[in-house]
C-alpha cells in the first residue's frame, strides 16, 4: 500500500471528522508528495550522485563548515561529503582525477594545475585576508623593515612549496626589493610541521593561515609583521572554490546550489559570529581552543564573493610567474557567472 493509501484510508475511518475536513487533509497530502516527489527528481544539469568537497585546515574554510553543519547543502538537495586534504596539491590532484567534486583551497595550486593542462575553474571565494608573516619573539623582528635587516645572516625562513603561504611571503619580500637567495629558506609539506617547527625554534619567521597564525602570535609570542593583504592588496583571498570545467558544463544547476549554500554559511558567520564560533568549535573543525577561534574567526572573514578579490588574486598570480611556478597567467581560469546569478536572486 502506497503512503497516499494510507493516508486516504486514515481519513476516510477517522468518522469524527467532517467530509469537507477530510478532504482538506487529502489535497494536502498530495501537495507534500507532490513537493517530495519534485525534489527527489534530478535535472540533467544536476549532479546524480554524492558530493566529495575537499577542505584544508584554515579559518578561510568557515563558510563551508557552516553550511555543512546548519544543513544549507541539504536545503539545497545536495549531499555533500567532507574530505580533508593536507595540502593544496594533493587537493587539487584528487580534483583532477574525479575523486573531489569541489576544492576549497589555494588560487595557486589551481592556476598552477590549468597552467600545466588542466581544465579547471574557480567559481567563487571562501575567505579573505587570512595570511599573516609571523616572526618569532625572540628574533628581533618587529617589522618587515628589521625583516628586511637581516638579508643574508642565515635567518630562517618557513615556508610551503606551490602554496598561497608561500606566495604571500614572496610577495612581501619582493616589495622590500629582496629575494629567497636573501633568507635560509626551508620548506614543509603541511600546516602542522611547520607550526611545529617555529614552536621549536628551528625557524624563525614563518607566513601562516587563521586560526594558527594566532595560536603563534597570542600563545607563542610571535609577532605579526605583515599579511596577504599588504601582499597583493584589499579583498585579497586565501582560498578558492575550484571546479572542474567539465563539471562545471555539465552540472551548472549542482554548481549553482552548492554556490548558495555556501553563501549562506558566509552570510551566517558574519550575522552570527558568537554562534559560529559555538558551532565551529563543537564540530570541532580545527585543533585549537575556543579562545583561539574565537579570535582568529575576525582576522580571517568569509569571502565566498570573490568578484571585487579577483584584481588581487592576479596580483598574486603574477608573482607566481616570477617564481618559476606558471609559464606566464593562464586565462579563463575564473568564472563567476554562476556566482554572479546567485549574488543578484532575488530573495
Amino acid at each position: 500500500m502506497t503512503l497516499f493509501s494510507q493516508i486516504y484510508c486514515l481519513a476516510m475511518k477517522a468518522k469524527l471528522i467532517s467530509k469537507t475536513t477530510q478532504i482538506l487533509f487529502i489535497s494536502a497530502a498530495c501537495m507534500l508528495l507532490l513537493a517530495c516527489e519534485r525534489q527527489s527528481i534530478k535535472s540533467p544539469q544536476e549532479y546524480p550522485g554524492v558530493l566529495h568537497v575537499g577542505h584544508l585546515v584554515g579559518i578561510c574554510m568557515s563558510p563551508l563548515f557552516v553550511a555543512y553543519s546548519k544543513g544549507y547543502f541539504s536545503d539545497e538537495g545536495l549531499d555533500v561529503k567532507l574530505q580533508w586534504t593536507t595540502n593544496p596539491g594533493d587537493a587539487i590532484n584528487l580534483l583532477t582525477t574525479d575523486s573531489l567534486q569541489f576544492t576549497h583551497g589555494s588560487f595557486l595550486a589551481t592556476y598552477r594545475a590549468v597552467d600545466q593542462g588542466s581544465e579547471l575553474r574557480i567559481v567563487a571565494g571562501s575567505g579573505n585576508h587570512g595570511l599573516s608573516c609571523i616572526a618569532r619573539g625572540d628574533s628581533g623582528i618587529k617589522t618587515l623593515s628589521d625583516l628586511a635587516a637581516r638579508k643574508n645572516t642565515g635567518l630562517k625562513v618557513g615556508s610551503q612549496r606551490l602554496n598561497n603561504l608561500e606566495l604571500a611571503f614572496y610577495s612581501l619580500i619582493k616589495k622590500l626589493g629582496l629575494s629567497y637567495k636573501d633568507f635560509d629558506m626551508v620548506y614543509f609539506h603541511d600546516h602542522f610541521t611547520m607550526q611545529t617547527a617555529f614552536e621549536k625554534n628551528e625557524v624563525s619567521v614563518v607566513t601562516h593561515v587563521e586560526p594558527y597564525a594566532t595560536m603563534l602570535t597570542d600563545r607563542m609570542n610571535g609577532v605579526r609583521i605583515g599579511d596577504s593583504q599588504d601582499a597583493w592588496g584589499k579583498g585579497s583571498p586565501d582560498c578558492v572554490v575550484s571546479v572542474r570545467a567539465d563539471f562545471l558544463e555539465k552540472y551548472p544547476v549542482t554548481v549553482k546550489k552548492y554556490i548558495r549554500a555556501i553563501l549562506r554559511g558566509d552570510a551566517f558567520v558574519k550575522q552570527h559570529l558568537q554562534e559560529a564560533i559555538e558551532l565551529l568549535d563543537k564540530n570541532k573543525f580545527y585543533r585549537v581552543d575556543k579562545d583561539i577561534l574565537a579570535a582568529a574567526i575576525p582576522r580571517q572573514p568569509p569571502g565566498v564573493d570573490l568578484r571585487a578579490g579577483v584584481p588581487a588574486m592576479l596580483n598574486a598570480v603574477k608573482d607566481a610567474v616570477d617564481l618559476g611556478y606558471l609559464k606566464e597567467v593562464p586565462e579563463r581560469v575564473v568564472d563567476l557567472r554562476l556566482l554572479n546569478e546567485v549574488v543578484h536572486e532575488k530573495p
